[in-house]
């Protein structure tokens, strides 16, 4: 649904014309009540008391005998000896009959009003105020101040107009924002396939379509980058097995050699054609498998206990250090016969990779240690040598990565820790990778979880 757009400048305007049209209407409404009030006479006007002692002056004075009657409905009056000033009469309260007494000699001028109505030998005081009051006497006890009443009711009214407005504006505010949001987590997650909403302000909208633009050229961008990944992997999954023909070759020859071959030199060549040829394949092997893609990287799981996997990496372990003067520590702290399901044979090449890299820059001790943890088998590989730089730190795990810039020495060539990672993913764990507090050695630390099923 296309949604009607204004500017952000008519918007505030609009607010600012709705705050003075409630202020505005109202004023009015309260000027309406009392006028209507007023008219009905459900309220006094302010001088209505004193035109009813004016009217009754006449007769207070002339009258033989002051009494009730004679004195205005709803007002408190006393009647004071001339010469004492003494009380003879009234309905004033004592503080009344003293603001009265003063008002003899001193008139106040006020809302306030003593009226003093001279007799022959006495003082009428009649207390009245000048203000709007109700005619029935009830509410007029209740309320004595309409006008204030009226005026906090107004002001009652236009705050929570006031705050109504306010919390309409600010929800459109966070409404807008909030399609921001949503278009930034989505970009943060790289997931594109969203259609961008429209924007209820045209600023908003501007930037709306900014970002749809983005989104558009990202996604398009990822598609490329995934695509040249993709046939990247292929090309090198596809050279990766045309290298293992002749190799192939290689060490079929290499084998006859070594059979019809008796002099013991040309054995010696041989030996080291065949070892190298090995060597080729394993990490021809390993280029293969660190190409596939997370959609071709099948994993083959089967039932296994830990500690059987264990004893296996152990046996492995200690063959690939051979003669090396390694000391290797093996702490297992696993329980007997706990089972998993993992890719064994995938699962052993990713623990392999890793050892066998940690055994090249070991100086005298490598460390395996494992134990169990809220539901999680961690497997940690410590070595004794310098440890990771920290670019390594950061990029270990990136295909063809290696801290060995020259490649002068045999190596992992930047395949065997980028498989490892890959297949501890698959099996829904982790790997990090970092430098040891104690030793300042490289550390591996992996995390699996353990299903059962």
């Amino acid at each position: 649904m296309e949604i009607k757009k204004t500017s952000m400048q008519a918007y505030v305007i609009k607010f600012i014309f709705k705050i003075a049209f409630c202020f505005i209407s109202s004023l009015l409404a309260l000027f309406l009540i009392f006028s209507y009030m007023i008219n009905s006479h459900i309220l006094l006007p302010s001088n209505y008391s004193q035109q009813m002692v004016e009217k009754s002056k006449e007769n207070i004075k002339n009258a033989k005998e002051v009494t009730s009657n004679l004195i205005p409905e709803n007002l408190n009056y006393i009647i004071l000896d001339k010469q004492t000033l003494n009380v003879k009469k009234g309905s004033m309260s004592d503080s009344e009959i003293k603001k009265a007494k003063l008002s003899v000699k001193d008139p106040q001028i006020g809302i306030n009003v003593y009226e003093v109505i001279e007799r022959s030998k006495e003082y009428c005081i009649i207390h009245y105020q000048l203000v709007v009051q109700f005619k029935n006497p009830v509410l007029s006890k209740l309320i004595p101040y309409p006008e204030i009443a009226l005026l906090v009711l107004f002001i009652i009214t236009l705050l929570t107009t006031l705050y109504i407005l306010s919390l309409q504006f600010s929800n459109r505010i966070k409404n807008e924002l909030s399609k921001f949001s949503y278009i930034t987590e989505k970009i943060e997650k790289q997931d594109l396939d969203f259609e961008v909403q429209n924007a209820y302000f045209i600023e908003h909208q501007k930037v709306m379509d900014s970002l749809d633009s983005l989104r558009y050229s990202l996604k398009k961008s990822l598609t490329i980058q995934f695509e040249q990944e993709k046939n990247k992997g292929e090309q090198i999954s596809a050279l990766a097995h045309d290298i293992k023909i002749p190799i192939t070759v290689i060490k079929g020859n290499a084998e006859l050699l070594n059979i019809t071959q008796k002099d013991e030199k040309v054995l010696d060549f041989t030996n080291e054609i065949m070892e190298a040829t090995g060597e080729i394949e394993y990490y021809t092997q390993l280029l293969i498998d660190a190409s596939k893609n997370d959609d071709t990287f099948i994993l083959h799981k089967e039932k296994i206990t830990i500690n059987e996997f264990l004893s296996i990496i152990e046996k492995d372990t200690l063959s690939s250090i051979g003669n090396n003067n390694i000391c290797f520590n093996f702490n297992n702290k696993i329980p007997n016969e706990l089972m998993c399901n993992i890719d064994s044979m995938s699962m052993k090449r990713a623990f392999m990779n890793i050892i066998i890299n940690a055994i090249e820059y070991t100086k005298d001790v490598l460390a395996l240690d494992a134990y169990l943890k809220d539901n999680l088998a961690y497997f940690i590989i410590t070595d004794s040598g310098n440890g990771f730089s920290t670019e390594a730190l950061k990029k270990a795990t990136e295909l063809f990565y290696t801290n060995n810039k020259s490649r002068s020495q045999t190596g992992h060539y930047g395949i065997g820790l980028s498989f490892a990672n890959k297949v501890i993913n698959a099996h829904n764990g982790k790997l990090n990778i970092q430098n040891d507090i104690n030793t300042g050695g490289g550390q591996i630390i992996i995390s699996l979880p353990i299903e059962l099923d």
